[in-house]
């Protein structure tokens, strides 16, 4: 059997409707898909028209995703020279596809490759291209070469697609070098169809089908070629013929579908794609090219175009093809508005800026055009319809999601609302007096939908408003009375006021007007008012907290009825997104409230478990009552160990990795969880259940390490003792695992932060053992004594050495030697000491400073001839220690607390923890040990050790500097 048969035979295999077979043939594809000739092989089964579709099908998938994997020539086991070139070399052989997914397909792949291989392994690929186009097209009498014709076109607009898509500036310049000719043949063929079109009998629908098919694939090709191929755009004829012809084409377009029988709405259809495309060749060239757009000739009278669509419409919301080309219209009105090219600043006012802003001022955007805008904006595009009533109703979560999402680049209200925020925001002076003036004739307006559109406005415009208008008064006397209004129809009103408080409050509501807010919002959170004013009403009301500056306790009688309301809707809405968005206006609530929350904390907990219960597949929704537990464990302290039977199975479940949800979960768990730790009172076997949890994220490297290292010290904090019961020998092995070359400075310093905590929570009897076993030890010495970190990160790993040799010196001495004779350095005692003080000087912190001092004194209690020859050295870090902080008489000081803590931790509330933490360092030896006594009691040990004061005075201290002693003196006094 032939290679090209045994791939055959496999792809029929695969496709096949059987798993067994198909999973078999997926397998031998994967091993033979680095075979030579193997990709060439399955483009000549595609190619074979006499196989079955299926296996075509098949082939060509393959064939595609194996030149992802393998084109490239840095790719592991790349295709060959050779066989990417008999590729090549009939990729465009195959354009008379009649199965247009299998067409499809071979274009695409050509657009892949030629994105890759042109200009310098396929120079004559558009060449080539235009050139079966020119000849189909001269050939369109024919079936076949009208196919050839679309398919080439197709693959054409589709190779133009992916050369623009490169990024470097020599792949732009080859484009541009190709782009005149690509234009001139499209152009051609493109102008021909659509003249045909015009002058043609709406009657010969085939022919009217086939002109637009062909101008249609043309005009993709062109929108492309014209925007990235001219980089002067607006100085090639060329181009700029075809910029005003386009203008003519779109009115005939628009006309030409007036007269298309009912009958044929296929027709309209591909109409309305060519009108839209040609917008989007407008709007292409307006974003990438907004100058030259302004400076074209023609420019103006496009502009005008659209206005004049826009000024007719009625706003009508409803008909999709239409809509399209109104936002298009908008789109562009607003790049004139807001694009900064078109700013003129004190570091852009060059000629080209003030010629077009001349322009769009005097020819275009006139202040009567300004005014006229805005007020068609506001009476015609930014109503609400009674289709939008009728979603209301039937849809309201589903309307309100959609309104609050950013996609109002395709929808017309919405789009509407940003043009005219960038239209009141650059010309302010002129329009505000308008919107002062519409704002004061609401009162008495009995339009609903008028009304709604001017207060969307004035919402909408608030930051450039806020000197025109006085909210505050309004707010009080109109809005608050409409505000009571409780008619059916008035939803809408009340709706709209909800919304515009939200935009509002943090631009001028005053203080003295928060009452008045506060009632506003909870009228409107009654279950009797309608859905849309209510879920309204939350965007506002977290708005509200979120911007003042908030006081907990002349909020706390608005709070129960707030609570209620939000529990009452997140009781009664069905999407996710919904409720995600009630749970988070109830987090900032908890939040800035903190300890006030107490009274009204059972009422938000008891609707966790149902909510949990009901989002078992949407982790978004988990994520958010994760969040909310948070803020109540932070805000109710100590009063949280009540919530610990709700709580402690939500932090199992986020933090395990065997759960599912677990990859969603577990940052908001791990917040959960540190917060639970850092506010309980005391130990609880459950607590302590989760420590090998712990560890054992810990030890799985680094991508949660900073968070388990919180938790974990945490814990120490809580019970040191029980949790290394729970899991010391595995979280000293997963901190040694941690330890070596290559590991980050920030890493460094936070495992030696933690070392330090477990130095002072842990005594050596505990962990003593472990060290050495875990190998731990070694690994900092062998970090120390490279060097090559950081003097930060090696004055780090000191700071941890001195605690052991505070604790117990002779241990760490026993340590240091075992580990020089492991190393084969017996010195290397001498050798640490000597780093050691020679890095002293880069500690800064004064209380690192007597730590350090500390401990280097506590090694000196030895008889070992190569210690105590740094005794010199260790006499100059005595006196500066000294001479730097005055101490109290029990060695404690001011400046030794004052040491900046982890930036992710606050301090400022008195958790139980931050207690814990205050005992803890209550205990430190550094503020519970006088230095100079300490200094003086480990020379008289030395003394001991050595034969006596005299012989300690005779063999060292004479090696000393007897300047240094005689300073050092009366500060051991």
């Amino acid at each position: 059997m032939s290679a090209r048969d045994a791939l055959l035979a496999v792809l029929a295999e695969a496709a096949s409707q059987e798993q067994v077979r198909m999973q078999s043939a997926v397998t031998q594809l994967k091993q033979w898909e680095t075979t030579p000739q193997f990709h060439a092989t399955l483009q000549d089964i595609f190619y074979d028209k006499s196989l079955d579709t299926n296996i075509r099908w098949q082939a060509i998938i393959y064939f595609k995703n194996g030149i992802d994997k393998f084109w490239r020539k840095t790719a592991a086991h790349a295709i060959t020279p050779e066989e990417k070139a008999a590729i090549r070399s009939r990729l465009l052989t195959a354009l008379d596809e009649e199965q247009k997914p299998l067409a499809t397909q071979n274009a695409v792949l050509t657009s892949k490759i030629a994105r890759w291989d042109f200009p310098l392994e396929w120079p004559d690929l558009l060449s080539t291209i235009l050139s079966i186009v020119r000849e189909a097209t001269a050939n369109e009498a024919d079936a076949r070469g009208r196919l050839i014709q679309q398919r080439s076109l197709y693959t054409l607009h589709l190779v133009v697609k992916g050369l623009i898509s490169k990024t470097l500036a020599s792949a732009r310049k080859q484009f541009q070098l190709a782009a005149p000719e690509i234009f001139t043949n499209v152009v051609n063929i493109y102008v021909h169809y659509v003249d045909l079109l015009f002058a043609s009998s709406t009657t010969n629908i085939e022919s009217l089908s086939g002109y637009l098919e062909s101008s249609h694939m043309a005009l993709k090709c062109l929108r492309r070629v014209v925007v990235h191929g001219f980089s002067e755009f607006a100085t090639s004829e060329g181009p700029v013929t075809f910029f005003r012809l386009a203008l003519g084409h779109l009115q005939k377009f628009m006309a030409f579908k007036e007269t298309i029988p009912e009958q044929c709405s296929f027709l309209v259809t591909a109409v309305d794609s060519h009108v839209k495309l040609l917008g989007k060749f407008y709007l292409d060239l307006m974003d990438t090219h907004p100058r030259q757009f302004i400076l074209t000739p023609g420019a103006v009278d496009v502009l005008r175009f659209y206005w004049s669509l826009l000024a007719e419409n009625g706003g009508d919301q409803g008909a999709a093809p239409a809509q399209a080309i109104l936002i298009q219209g908008l789109l562009l009105i607003k790049k004139t508005l807001k694009d900064p090219q078109f700013i003129l600043t004190d570091n852009n006012s060059e000629p080209v800026v003030v010629q077009c802003r001349h322009i769009i001022e005097n020819e275009f955007m006139t202040p009567e055009t300004t005014s006229k805008l805005a007020e068609m904006l506001i009476t015609k595009y930014m109503r609400l319809t009674e289709h939008d009533l009728e979603e209301w109703d039937s849809n309201p979560e589903e309307w309100a999601l959609e309104e609050e999402a950013d996609s109002w680049k395709y929808q017309l209200r919405p789009c509407a609302e940003k043009v005219f925020m960038d239209l009141l925001s650059s010309h302010r002076a002129q329009l505000s007096p308008l919107l002062v003036q519409l704002a004061g004739s609401t009162a008495s307006m009995s339009d609903l939908f008028l009304k709604d559109s001017i207060y969307c406005a004035i919402g909408l415009g608030s930051h450039d408003l806020y000197g025109a208008i006085d909210f505050n008064s309004w707010l009080k006397g109109q809005l608050s009375q409409e505000v009571q209004h409780d008619d059916p129809s008035y939803h809408i009103i009340r709706r709209r006021i909800a919304w515009m408080i939200g935009k509002w409050v943090s631009v001028n509501v005053s203080k003295e007007a928060r009452p008045v807010v506060y009632t506003i919002m909870v009228h409107l959170l009654r279950p009797a008012e309608h859905t849309q004013v209510r879920l309204a009403t939350v965007a506002s009301l977290r708005s509200c907290i979120d911007d003042w500056d908030f006081e907990a306790a002349s909020f706390a009688p608005f709070l129960e009825q707030s609570v209620n309301g939000l529990r009452q809707i997140i009781g009664e809405v069905e999407e996710p997104d919904s409720r995600m968005r009630i749970l988070n206006c109830m987090s900032i609530i908890v939040e800035r409230m903190e300890e006030h929350i107490a009274p009204y904390a059972q009422q938000i907990i008891e609707l966790l478990p149902p909510l949990w219960q009901n989002a078992a597949d949407q982790n978004l929704l988990q994520s958010a009552i994760l969040v909310i537990m948070t803020k109540l464990v932070e805000s109710l302290k100590s009063q949280s160990v009540g919530l610990h039977a709700l709580v402690m199975p939500l932090i199992r479940l986020s933090v395990d990795p065997s759960q599912e949800a677990h990859v969603y979960l577990m940052d908001d768990g791990f917040e959960l969880w540190l917060a639970t730790l850092k506010t309980a009172q005391h130990p609880t076997d459950e607590l302590l259940s989760l420590v090998p949890a712990a560890v054992a994220l810990l030890s799985e490297g680094m991508d949660h390490m900073r968070t388990m290292l919180k938790i974990l010290q945490s814990y120490l904090m809580l019970d040191a003792e029980r949790t290394f019961q729970a899991a010391g020998p595995a979280l000293i092995n997963g901190i040694a695992g941690l330890l070596g070359e290559g590991l980050r400075s920030e890493a460094s310093v936070a495992i030696m932060q933690f070392m330090d905590i477990t130095a002072l929570t842990c005594s050596l009897r505990m962990t003593g053992e472990i060290y050495v076993s875990s190998g731990m030890l070694n690994k900092i010495l062998s970090v120390i004594m490279a060097k090559k970190d950081t003097n930060v990160v090696l004055t780090q790993y000191l700071c941890f050495l001195a605690r052991l040799a505070v604790e117990d010196s002779g241990y760490l001495s026993n340590v240091v030697n075992n580990a020089g004779r492991q190393f084969g350095q017996p010195g290397l005692l001498s050798m640490l000491l000597d780093l050691w003080m020679e890095k002293f000087d880069n500690v800064s912190h004064p209380k690192h400073r007597k730590l350090h001092a500390m401990g280097l004194t506590a090694m000196m209690r030895t008889s070992d001839p190569s210690v105590l020859a740094q005794l010199p050295r260790l006499v100059g870090i005595w006196g500066d220690v000294l001479n730097e902080v005055n101490e109290n008489g029990t060695g404690d000081s001011l400046v030794y607390w004052r040491e900046a803590q982890d930036d992710e931790d606050d301090t400022s509330e008195e958790t139980a923890e931050v207690l814990r933490r205050r005992e803890l360092l209550k205990q430190d030896p550094v503020h519970t040990t006088n230095l100079a006594h300490y200094v003086k009691a480990s020379i008289a040990e030395c003394e001991r050790l050595n034969g006596g004061a005299e012989a300690f005075q005779q063999q060292w201290l004479s090696k000393v500097d007897p300047l240094m002693l005689e300073g050092l003196t009366p500060l051991l006094r």
